[in-house]
């Protein structure tokens, strides 16, 4: 079986998985009708290292990422900026500027977060996030980390923002949550916080890269012609009705078609 290891919306392309299986990983596009279940059971994912993504060795079951992998895991160079296991990576990343960004989801979640500039809009993208702003620009990673933690503090904004969180946000008052993230992004600039390195500090509406989302109902499978995804939210349509998938949720498990 399929085990899943990743889930990857994309710009205005389909919606790929990221899967192992026999110790050998590919990516699969999700796209057009599909039928697919997925396990109960849920294995370690493994973790990103120099040579690519490896498995568990562990073999951890019940658990999306064990205790191991997840320190093993390179991506927390850029999550937390801990490159004490990928030294190589901080002589690269020093040299590459970051952004600091705020995300908002439905009208009432908004967030802050980071990421190196060029993936600015793939990052927005990925989380899903409804409107977004960036909001500070950083040469490498010494300072952005703690900048990021004094942003969230001051102004009341979330670090993480729950999958099953943005699925209960998707039908809003649009015109209601633009002008609350417009007020929270002016509150910021007018701070001076971030005055010396500024962002563009423009708000970005991001309904463009997703499926129409109004009335879908969840569903634990996908058995339909897939529309795209919000996020890690998987859309798909069967006999003129809307569905919609959780994906975080599946990553880990196996796929059962």
């Amino acid at each position: 079986m399929l085990h899943i290891v990743n889930f990857f919306p994309k710009l205005k392309e389909a919606p790929s998985l990221f899967v192992e299986q026999n110790g050998e990983h590919e990516k699969i596009e999700i796209s057009g009708k599909k039928v697919m279940s997925f396990s109960s059971l849920k294995a370690c994912t493994g973790y990103g290292g120099r040579d690519g993504q490896l498995t568990c060795m562990n073999r951890a079951i019940n658990t999306r990422q064990c205790p191991t992998c997840s320190y093993l895991d390179k991506s927390r160079a850029f999550t937390v900026g801990d490159f004490s296991l990928y030294p190589e990576l901080y002589e690269e990343c020093k040299k590459q500027e970051y952004s600091i960004y705020v995300a908002g989801f439905g009208q009432d979640i908004k967030k802050c977060g980071i990421t190196r500039k060029e993936r600015l809009l793939e990052r927005w993208v990925e989380q899903g996030a409804d409107f977004a702003a960036e909001i500070g620009v950083f040469l490498g990673p010494d300072e952005v980390y703690s900048v990021e933690e004094m942003v969230q503090n001051q102004f009341g904004l979330s670090n993480a923002v729950r999958v099953d969180s943005k699925m209960r946000r998707l039908e809003f008052d649009y015109g209601k949550a633009k002008l609350g993230f417009e007020q929270m992004l002016a509150s910021i600039v007018e701070s001076g916080l971030l005055s010396e390195n500024a962002g563009e500090n423009k708000v970005r509406e991001m309904r463009e890269y997703y499926p129409d989302v109004k009335g879908a109902s969840a569903s634990e499978e996908i058995n339909g012609e897939v529309k795209g995804a919000k996020g890690q939210l998987l859309f798909y349509e069967k006999n003129g009705k809307k569905f919609v998938v959780n994906m975080r949720d599946k990553i880990s498990r196996y796929v059962e078609e």
